[in-house]
């Protein structure tokens, strides 16, 4: 029997999963109440509605992420070294989060019809933190001068769509599983080297515009 708090957690792992897989139209509360062990009844315990356990499945995530970020570049280190720091660590996020990835290309492109304002503050501050250090860099000298919000979009889409399309990346690298450590190991590497060469100003002024 589970405590109050463990059901909750069990709830929010199967329903991510579930989530992840079908998306908020095609997930079952009764599947989801089935492999957690419960009656589905109780999920309304919990959570008053199936709107109400995706909020909470994503709130998680979007948490996760926000943690992620303010962990990196609040590092009283040089930008350089905090850039590495957010490439690698979301990286590693999404490799060890294996449904992060599906679900937030779900969110791009299904209609669910769910209200998603609560999240709003945290999506918000997590992309303003990103490219308010990027620009903080760029007046530093560290970083080239590019659009904060394109590097925003190729930073988090490179790595969400690499771990998104498993069975694609797995093939295009030419390994059995993308999530091995070795694999994970070897995106996070060539990822960071091909971000930072496009982000770091040249020791010889090239792209310092």
């Amino acid at each position: 029997m589970h405590n109050g708090m463990d059901t909750r957690e069990k709830i929010l792992e199967v329903a991510e999963s579930e989530f992840a897989i079908m998306g908020h139209a095609g997930a079952h509360l009764q599947r989801i109440a089935e492999q957690v062990g419960v009656q589905k009844t109780a999920l309304y315990y919990y959570f008053p509605s199936k709107a109400a356990l995706y909020l909470a499945v994503l709130s998680r995530m979007m948490e996760d992420f926000e943690r992620t970020v303010a962990t990196a570049v609040g590092r009283e280190v040089p930008h350089r070294e905090r850039l590495e720091r957010l490439l690698d660590d979301i990286n590693d996020l999404l490799a060890e989060k294996r449904n992060y990835s599906q679900i937030l290309i779900r969110i791009f492109v299904d209609r669910t019809g769910v209200d998603l304002s609560p999240l709003q503050p945290l999506i918000a501050g997590t992309i303003g933190a990103v490219m308010t250090f990027y620009r903080e860099g760029v007046s530093e000298g560290v970083f080239r001068k590019l659009s904060s919000r394109h590097v925003f979009q190729s930073l988090l889409g490179s790595a969400v769509f690499h771990y998104a399309a498993r069975q694609f990346s797995a093939q295009v690298l030419d390994v059995d599983d993308i999530f091995t450590r070795a694999a994970v190991a070897w995106r996070r590497e060539e990822a960071r080297s091909l971000l930072l060469g496009g982000l770091l100003v040249k020791s010889d002024g090239d792209g310092a515009d």
